[in-house]
């Protein structure tokens, strides 16, 4: 609670059907009704829902003020039973000490001053005090309770009437009015609160300051509005200044915007800061050389901080460092060099905990080396930001704020000279150094791509020189293995072919032989002759066929089978040897098969491959079961099955050259090796695929094969 003494205190003492109540008025303005959104609510049915304002009222060369009692709204609109006061009925009316108001004919009211009072004064006042019986006295009977002189309210003259009506009072924001001599002719409270010392500084204030020359060259030109920025004690306000030709007054209306300049600033500096992160980020992903990309971040924050210059060291490279400087430099002075390495070294450990150090030549705690080398070489402060990626130091950057020597002269760009001439050094703050660890952080990440990005390079190359040397490598043997196969295929070529007529002829001498055999012994000798004569001419015809199919020399021509009529003349031929070792043929095929896109002479010596090795693998008594089932419309399938089982590690083995299984044949029937690797090369002739599985004591080979409605030429 307030000991000081306020000058006037201004009372309005109400009664209405709810009491009596007294209301300090300190408001700039009182909106009074019967509608409960009224600042005085009055509780009679008689008054109107907006029944009057009450505004105060200023005096410019007092700094005093008074209430204007006025009938009805904002909006001129006058209430219904009117206001009386001192038992006249008025629209507006200056408040005196003692006044007594009627609202509506119904609730009362009196007006009262009190001046030179503390607020424990005021409290004990009215509790000790009859205040409500002032209502029923027509005169004030305290001399405590002092009104304003009538010269006061003379004083509040009918231009005063027209101020009011915009309502100035109302506003928060300054409003003042001046003639074309500089004399303050109104301000409003606001003005009174905010600049209480503009009526004795008068035109030297800086709101009012060259306010008539303004005034007369608006006149002049016929400028209706001019708007200006002033600072006046670190606050910073728009003044919106209008010239009033009918009274050559100037109206300045001043409203404090120094928040908004400090948001704006912000949003500057947060864009700023934006950009040149982004131009980082585009610059990294642009390209993975670091040194690029460290100089156009040096030139971005020697851009964006003004400081005198910029290094960014990496660990590996202490002595060549990034950097851009103001003036530009043919090359780095050495000592500042030194310096920044001497720094660095100095303040290590809290460069590795990621902190930044920040020095200044004034700083009394710095090591003596240090302080007297930064005030031999003109530097006024020191940043430096370490550049850490997981939790890896990789390098610093560092900003100077330099002063340069004309003795360096030889140093610097002729055209950069005159520009340092009138640059001067920058103070940062502490958002310019948020920005440098926020940069830091995106510099060191571009360090760490760039040394990925090298060491994938550099894995690259040893990769592709590894490449080269394979390739070159299997390049040499892919040519030895063509030479020894072309060797081999001629080998193949000429032995078959000069053992066809040899074969031929023991054919030929062991038939006629066989006619003059005299005993069984004889008989039976020739007999094994003739076979093994006829194995080795079936291995020579097999040889010359596989070789001519590897070679692609061999084109089959293909015909539509009708397999309905074809089948038993190549299945029925086998049906006989199988009687002969107690084995059984079933044929599963629906009542129509669908004619096939084929080789007669290749489909039936495949068939017969198959039909063989099952009757020759399988015991006395088994079932071999041959099955044709037509899919999807363009292919058939065809599969033989036989109560045998290859083992697994030999089953992809089973379509090589001379690959035979080993202790599968009961029959000892012996063989070429060459049947299946054939029947596989004649399969991919007629477009076809072939595969075998074998579980469960079953051996199965699936064949399947276009379908004469199914090629696209049919």
């Amino acid at each position: 609670m307030s000991h000081e003494r306020q000058a006037v205190r201004h009372l309005l003492v109400l009664e209405d059907s709810e009491g009596r109540r007294p209301i300090l008025l300190e408001a700039a303005t009182y909106s009074i009704g019967r509608d409960p959104t009224n600042s005085i609510v009055l509780h009679s049915k008689m008054v109107s829902r907006q029944h009057a304002i009450l505004l105060r009222v200023t005096s410019p060369e007092t700094n005093s003020h008074l209430f204007r009692l006025i009938d009805g709204d904002l909006q001129g609109k006058r209430s219904t039973n009117g206001t009386l006061v001192n038992g006249q009925r008025i629209v507006a009316h200056d408040l005196r000490s003692g006044d007594m108001i009627v609202f509506g004919g119904d609730v009362r009211a009196r007006y009262l001053t009190l001046t030179n009072m503390t607020d424990t004064e005021f409290q004990d006042f009215c509790r000790s005090t009859d205040v409500l019986g002032f209502l029923s006295k027509s005169t004030n009977p305290f001399a405590t309770l002092v009104p304003l002189s009538d010269g006061n309210i003379e004083n509040f003259s009918e231009a005063a009437l027209v101020r009011l009506a915009s309502y100035p009072e109302l506003t928060p924001n300054p409003i003042l009015e001046v003639d074309l001599e500089g004399r303050v002719t109104y301000l409003n409270p606001a003005a009174v609160m905010q600049f209480r010392d503009l009526q004795q500084q008068k035109l030297t204030h800086p709101l009012l300051l060259g306010l008539p020359e303004l005034a007369r060259y608006m006149k002049q030109t016929q400028e209706k509005v001019h708007m200006r920025e002033v600072e006046y004690q670190g606050r910073i306000y728009e003044q919106s200044i209008h010239y009033i030709y009918e009274s050559e007054l100037i109206r300045s209306y001043v409203m404090d915007v120094t928040d908004r300049k400090r948001a704006e600033e912000q949003l500057r500096n947060q864009a700023r800061r934006e950009a040149i992160i982004n131009r980082i980020i585009q610059a990294m992903r642009t390209t993975m050389v670091a040194a690029e990309v460290l100089q156009i971040t040096a030139d971005l924050l020697l851009e964006a901080l003004g400081s005198t210059l910029c290094l960014i060291t990496q660990t590996h490279a202490p002595n060549s460092p990034t950097y851009a400087s103001r003036p530009q430099f043919v090359s780095l002075p050495n000592h500042l060099i030194a310096l920044n390495q001497q720094a660095i070294a100095l303040f290590e450990p809290a460069l590795s905990n990621g902190e930044q150090v920040v020095l200044a030549a004034s700083c009394t705690d710095l090591p003596q080396p240090l302080q007297t080398d930064l005030r031999t070489f003109n530097v006024n402060a020191l940043v430096i930001t370490p550049l850490i990626y997981l939790g890896q130091l990789l390098g610093q950057i560092t900003l100077l704020d330099w002063e340069w020597e004309p003795s360096e002269a030889t140093s610097v760009l002729a055209s950069d000279r005159q520009l340092w001439q009138q640059t001067l050094p920058k103070s940062w703050t502490p958002e310019d150094l948020s920005l440098v660890k926020t940069i830091a952080d995106q510099c060191a990440l571009a360090i760490h791509q760039a040394q990925l990005y090298q060491q994938v390079q550099e894995l690259n190359a040893d990769l592709e020189r590894q490449v080269r040397a394979r390739t070159a490598e299997l390049e040499q043997k892919m040519q030895e293995l063509e030479r020894l196969n072309a060797i081999k295929d001629d080998f193949l070529s000429t032995v078959s072919h000069e053992l066809r007529t040899p074969m031929a002829n023991m054919k030929m001498a062991i038939y006629m032989l066989k006619q003059f055999a005299t005993d069984d012994r004889q008989k039976r000798y020739l007999d094994i002759l003739a076979n093994e004569c006829n194995r080795e001419t079936e291995l020579i015809n097999d040889l010359l066929d596989l070789q001519r199919l590897e070679a692609g020399r061999s084109q089959i021509q293909q015909e539509v089978i009708d397999l309905d009529s074809w089948l038993p003349s190549v299945l029925e031929p086998f049906r006989n040897r199988m009687q002969q070792r107690q084995q059984s043929l079933e044929i599963l095929r629906p009542a129509t098969l669908p004619p096939l896109l084929s080789n007669r002479h290749a489909l039936a010596r495949i068939l017969a491959e198959l039909l063989n090795n099952a009757c020759k693998y399988s015991p006395a008594g088994a079932q071999i079961v041959v099955r044709f089932d037509p899919i999807g419309g363009d292919r058939l399938q065809i599969q033989v099955s036989n109560p045998s089982e290859i083992p697994s590690e030999e089953l992809p083995r089973i379509f090589e050259k001379f690959y035979r299984i080993p202790n599968a044949d009961p029959w000892q029937q012996g063989g070429t090796g060459l049947g299946l690797a054939l029947t596989q090369k004649l399969v991919e002739q007629l477009q076809g695929e072939i595969s075998a599985d074998s579980e469960a004591g079953i051996t199965t080979f699936t064949l399947s094969l276009p379908t004469a409605s199914g090629d696209p030429a049919a």
